[in-house]
């Protein structure tokens, strides 16, 4: 052969293969997947947290305010007007009690600090909780009329204090109250002997997909004015 033959270049196809791009593909998708997955968890997980501080929050702050009106029951300080527990219900559903706590009448300003008067017919004076199974709703009533207790607002008297309260398992009522021995009162009847109450309290905040956040809430209260 002549030396002016030279010898020819060989140049290799530019691109890739199929089975290159399927494995790059399949690859892409592990990835991809990874990420979503990641995301969807993260988000999943941020809800649920923002459910659980919305229960928390929610529930503490219902709660503290029913304590302070409950530490009120049975203030009487002149001795006459015969403020107490004035109902139990059925189940530890529902608490009345009264407190002489002010001499102003109702729908005025009420009284920001007590201004006993002798009497129960003023604003605030006695005031009622009742948990509505139905509606998953704690409602606090004021001078509840008995033909339209428990209605969400008639007069004003009845408002919801909380939303999505759940029943408690084990059938353990939403107020369970007890006598000087520490013995339960159930009957209405022998009201006069308790005092001091124990709330418990459940609140479900939806979480996403599907999912309901439940936080529990129980205290035991002195009811430092009732026996006096």
């Amino acid at each position: 052969m002549s030396s002016r033959n030279a010898v020819k270049d060989h140049h290799p196809e530019c691109g890739y293969s199929l089975a290159e791009l399927l494995v790059a593909l399949g690859l892409a998708g592990v990835v991809l997947a990874v990420l979503v997955g990641f995301f969807t968890h993260f988000h999943r997980a941020a809800a649920m947290q923002q459910a659980s501080a919305s229960a928390q929050q929610s529930a503490r702050a219902a709660l503290d305010y029913m304590l302070q009106e409950l530490r009120m029951a049975g203030f009487d300080p002149l001795r006459r007007a015969g403020a107490g527990i004035e109902e139990i219900g059925a189940g530890g559903r529902k608490l009345r009690f009264s407190a002489d706590r002010c001499d102003q009448p109702p729908g005025s300003a009420g009284c920001p600090q007590p201004r006993p008067d002798g009497d129960l017919d003023d604003a605030g004076e006695r005031i009622s909780y009742y948990f509505d199974t139905g509606q998953q709703a704690l409602r606090r009533c004021l001078y509840e009329d008995p033909g339209t207790f428990g209605a969400d607002a008639v007069s004003g008297s009845c408002q919801r204090l909380l939303d999505r309260v759940v029943a408690n398992p084990g059938a353990i009522p939403l107020f369970t109250f007890f006598d000087e021995e520490g013995a339960q009162i159930t009957d209405d009847s022998e009201r006069d002997r308790i005092r001091s109450v124990v709330v418990t309290l459940i609140v479900a905040e939806p979480g996403g997909a599907g999912r309901t956040v439940s936080r529990t809430y129980a205290t035991r209260l002195r009811l430092r004015n009732i026996g006096l």
